[in-house]
C-alpha cells in the first residue's frame, strides 16, 4: 500500500515520466536498502533517492537541460566564472 502511495506522489511530482519507469525506480530503491538494519527511515530514503532520480529525468525529458538549465545530477545552477 505505501508503495502504490509512493509511485502515485511520485508521479504526480514527475509526470512526464512514465508511471512504470516511477514504479521501478521505486523497486529498485528499496532493493537496494534490502540490507539495511535500521528499517524505520527506509521509506523516506527510498522516496528521497527515488524523487533525486526522477526529476533528473523529467528534467532532460522536458528539455531544461537542453535549454541551458543546469543538467541532471548537478546541484549547482551557475557555472563558475571564467577567469581571463
Amino acid at each position: 500500500m505505501s508503495i502504490r502511495n509512493m509511485v502515485a506522489r511520485l508521479s504526480a511530482a514527475c509526470p512526464s515520466v512514465d508511471a512504470v519507469t516511477v514504479e521501478a525506480t521505486v523497486m529498485a530503491a528499496y532493493d537496494s536498502f534490502r540490507m539495511a538494519r535500521v528499517r524505520a527511515y527506509v521509506p523516506i530514503l527510498v522516496e528521497r533517492r527515488s524523487r533525486r532520480v526522477l526529476r533528473a529525468a523529467d528534467r532532460s525529458a522536458s528539455g531544461e537541460a537542453a535549454e541551458g538549465g543546469p543538467a541532471p545530477g548537478r546541484r549547482d545552477a551557475h557555472p563558475a566564472p571564467v577567469k581571463g
